[in-house]
């Protein structure tokens, strides 16, 4: 049960950094928004990932 609380708050945290890294670059006019949306792209998919996977079941 430890190991999937802590597998469900480590997917919130990098779904959460994938958003902030998504949205700020633009909203503050930065020049590497290419590059900041793909690393964050890669953070919400592997955020959803762990989040999904957390609990027991089959994962949707």
């Amino acid at each position: 049960m430890v190991a999937n609380d802590t597998q469900f708050r480590a997917g919130i945290v990098l779904a959460a950094f994938g958003a902030v890294l998504l949205f700020g670059p633009v909203a503050l006019g930065l020049p590497f928004t290419q590059t900041a949306g793909a690393i964050a792209v890669l953070g919400l998919a592997a955020g959803a990932v762990l989040v999904g996977t957390a609990e027991d079941g089959r994962p949707v």
